[in-house]
């Protein structure tokens, strides 16, 4: 049997765990340069030097892992699943819309960079809970259990979650852009070609390097400039069809609810440092 590590084996070692549900990530099959789309799980996880990330390999690493520990000592043992989400956003995130929060803030929302038609599939938090607590109640249900069949199978499996509905990357942040108080017009947005987005990236690498003796990063670099140009969608009907999920709330709903988050949180940053 493979040796355990981490969560997984602290979480076998107590013996009373039925249901363990990883947070893996959609990334552990994508190389972050080309287009990824309508991916489903039976794509490999990608290894060094496909998969150059070392936050996403130590994601590949621990999914591993963790399904590894899948039925270790039989029916009666843990059962685990593992969920691979589309670029989650929402309230609190401060990965994927907090980053462009900021950028709208600074005024920089209308920069549109490449022709703006690449889609991604994405997926809001409250969604993502959900999906979180779908799988762990078929783990239960199944704990103690045979086997079952492949096509109704959760334990010892992967499922891609997303938002079931596919947007535009550009319209994605123009539209938070709006829901935080900045709305952008058509006639305001600016195109900066990739080519010469990723050249003044190269560029910008190539100075902080200098200046920090490469120990930082630019705000702005060739992966992000790949990452926000590329299309990057998922299937999920696995997930539909295995575990019932279907989203609560869809991507505007989900933008709203994360805008006004954003906005209030804001709003009592600013509160504070009067206080103070």
């Amino acid at each position: 049997m493979p040796r355990l590590y981490g969560a997984s084996a602290f979480a076998f070692k107590v013996g009373t765990v039925q249901a363990f549900v990883n947070t893996s990530t959609s990334s552990v099959i994508h190389d972050n340069i080309s287009d990824l789309i309508d991916a489903d799980e039976d794509l490999p996880v990608l290894q060094y030097p496909a998969q150059k990330r070392v936050y996403t390999l130590t994601k590949a690493v621990a999914e591993a892992d963790i399904l590894a520990a899948n039925r270790k000592n039989g029916d009666s043992s843990m059962l685990t699943v593992s969920l691979r989400p589309a670029t989650a956003f929402g309230e609190r995130d401060t990965i994927c819309m907090g980053k462009i929060v900021d950028v709208c803030r600074q005024g920089k929302g209308k920069f549109q960079v490449g022709a703006g038609k690449n889609e991604y599939d994405f997926i809001y938090v409250g969604n993502l809970a959900e999906a979180h607590i779908l799988a762990a109640q078929a783990l239960l249900r199944t704990y103690e259990k045979p086997v079952p069949p492949l096509e109704t199978r959760v334990d010892g499996q992967t499922f891609n979650v997303t938002n079931d509905e596919r947007i535009l990357f550009w319209e994605f942040q123009r539209r938070i852009s709006a829901a935080i108080g900045f709305p952008i017009k058509d006639e305001d947005i600016k195109i900066i070609p990739k080519w010469l987005a990723l050249l003044m990236a190269v560029i910008g690498e190539y100075i902080i390097w200098i200046r920090s003796f490469g120990n930082r990063q630019p705000s702005v670099t060739r992966e992000s400039v790949r990452l926000i140009t590329i299309i990057r969608t998922l299937n999920g009907d696995k997930a539909k069809r295995v575990l019932g999920y279907t989203p609560k709330a869809n991507i505007l709903e989900g933008i709203e609810r994360g805008g006004k988050w954003f906005v209030e949180e804001a709003k009592q940053a600013e509160a504070g440092k009067k206080v103070n």
